[in-house]
């Protein structure tokens, strides 16, 4: 395990951006807090590290994902700049980035050492690659990046896997200029909690048609759990720390935050440009994270799906979006 390879000596060449009291050492092609602690890393993470990167890793769509969030933040892509990526795992937004903002700097960070050192490798690999990406494994919770030192800071999903979203931005947003933004795609609660009316509705037809206790049946009950354990941050419950994603955000929170972390503003935006068939695209995509991309689906439950959004106009559909891209500028 990694805590074991401490031995190694402090590498201090990023010294100059690390603030005061970090120490930092090197572990192969990537950087490591010498405070590291797996605290708060669940085995999706760690154990189940390779499962994770082949379901995530190889989508294609964080290209069209990360590039729809900077036109949306109005990030200049010729600039040269210094970016930091939380939560990069083992690199898809990265990856993403790097192509998008061609005279950037990455920072890439996440709290696992197993996912960010396979990205760090990949990097090390890659000639186009290698001297543009800083591969750090730290926790977001603890301070370690002296003061407004990064142009824009990306985060594809990141903020509902923390126990304290609070603090960890908070840090994040220290290191970041002025005028600088923070980009996060985060699931919303209003979309949320239309995807527990639609499993219900899934749950309906695949009872009646005697397929209730079959994988998509298990899939949409669990799914209802998942988002009712979620609702309400930052008040965490008993079980919050156990799970993988902790937090569904609502407007009022993110309103909140914003001004507590002394931002000028905060914009909230559907997760893609197309509303046509958000709720369709989203159903998919969970059966796609869970392993289950393969699984018939049946055709009244299909139908079901589209009847959402079929139903809600694109006005409310802004609204009741599933995922959003959340926009600080500081």
């Amino acid at each position: 395990m990694i805590l074991n390879r401490f031995a190694r000596r402090h590498d201090a060449t990023f010294d100059a951006l690390l603030h005061h009291g970090v120490r930092i050492v090197r572990d192969g092609p990537m950087f490591v807090d010498r405070s590291w602690s797996p605290a708060g890393v669940t085995q999706q993470f760690t154990d189940d590290a390779e499962t994770y990167h082949a379901r995530y890793s190889v989508r294609l769509d964080f290209v069209e994902l990360v590039d729809y969030c900077l036109t949306l933040a109005d990030v200049g892509r010729q600039r040269e700049m210094r970016v930091l990526d939380i939560g990069s795992g083992s690199g898809s937004s990265v990856f993403a980035a790097l192509r998008l903002l061609p005279r950037a700097e990455i920072f890439a960070s996440d709290l696992s050492p197993q996912l960010l050192g396979m990205l760090a490798a990949f990097v090390e690999s890659r000639a186009e690659m290698r001297g543009r990406v800083r591969s750090f494994c730290f926790d977001l919770h603890r301070n370690f990046f002296k003061p407004e030192i990064f142009d824009l800071v990306i985060g594809a999903a990141i903020l509902h896997h923390l126990l304290d979203p609070r603090a960890a931005l908070s840090n994040v947003a220290r290191s970041l200029k002025r005028g600088g933004k923070i980009i996060l795609v985060e699931p919303l609660e209003s979309g949320s909690m239309v995807l527990t009316m639609l499993c219900a509705n899934v749950l309906r037809i695949l009872g009646d048609s005697g397929q209730g206790d079959g994988e998509l049946a298990r899939l949409m009950k669990a799914m209802r759990l998942d988002i009712q354990y979620r609702l309400g941050p930052p008040a965490a419950k008993p079980w919050t720390p156990g799970l993988d994603d902790k937090w569904v955000f609502d407007e009022p929170y993110l309103i909140r935050l914003a001004d507590e972390l002394g931002m000028s503003k905060v914009e909230i935006h559907p997760g893609q440009p197309d509303l046509t068939r958000i709720y369709e695209s989203a159903f998919r995509s969970l059966l796609s994270d869970s392993g289950l991309g393969e699984i018939p689906v049946p055709e009244p439950v299909i139908a079901c799906v589209r009847e959402f959004d079929e139903s809600i106009g694109p006005g409310l559909k802004r609204k009741l979006c599933p995922t959003g891209i959340i926009v600080f500028t500081k």
